[in-house]
């Protein structure tokens, strides 16, 4: 990725201190601790390497609350970054591993209140539900509007899918188990009071599963009542 040309300033030739302005798509990594790399030769190179252990350690913890939420569904087993496909940016691309952005996973360490910090969690948790849902025996498009569930369910948020139907439904399914409304979703404590609501969820996507004809047919009348709606 190529992020433009930037200056290096000095503050004298005797200090060792320089500055170079980043470009905003590198704001994420304020405080982040940078390894420098110096690169030799014909085409000398000064590369950065961020220290990114934090973003995974997070990415550990959020783990352990989907599993914690899906307790009455099954087992999803351990974290495995290669389930997914790991970046520093947010991916809008979903390929065959669902995207996890070390960004996201920083802004939600900074700030967890704020829209940008919302939408990074919803993009986590829709690829953390994914990969939750193929473990727990569902797959294709089904695992990835599993995932764009949850994190609407618990962070109020859609990553887009193309979902709205399987998106509805889990709300209805959730809120008729789960009558309050979900606190932080970074606290153990929310994801352990939404598991009989994500219980039902993922009972009704694993019936369109096993009955893919009755989901097909659920969609489309769905869809249908959708377009007269709107006309």
């Amino acid at each position: 990725m190529n992020l433009g040309t930037r200056r290096i300033r000095s503050a004298g030739r005797s200090s060792g201190s320089i500055e170079v302005t980043l470009p905003a798509q590198l704001q994420d990594l304020e405080g982040v601790a940078c390894r420098l790399v110096v690169r030799d030769g014909p085409r000398p190179e000064i590369v950065l390497q961020p220290d990114l252990s934090a973003a995974q350690s997070l990415f550990r913890d959020l783990w352990a609350l989907v599993v914690a939420g899906l307790a009455d569904a099954g087992e999803p087993g351990e974290l495995r970054l290669a389930d997914f496909s790991l970046g520093l940016f947010p991916s809008g691309v979903w390929g065959e591993r669902p995207p996890l952005a070390c960004a996201d996973a920083l802004a939600l360490l900074r700030r967890r209140d704020t829209p940008p910090a919302q939408d990074a969690l919803a993009r986590l948790l829709a690829a953390m539900g994914a990969v939750a849902g193929q473990r727990l025996g569902l797959a294709g498009p089904l695992a990835l509007a599993f995932g764009d569930a949850l994190a609407y369910l618990l962070a109020g948020v859609s990553v887009g899918a193309g979902a709205e139907f399987e998106r509805g439904m889990a709300h209805q399914r959730f809120a008729a188990a789960h009558t309050a409304t979900p606190g932080d979703p970074l606290e153990r404590r929310t994801w352990e009071q939404a598991r009989p609501g994500l219980r039902r969820v993922f009972e009704q996507f694993a019936a369109w599963h096993d009955q893919p004809t009755t989901h097909a047919a659920a969609r489309e009348r769905w869809y249908r009542a959708l377009a007269v709606e709107l006309r």
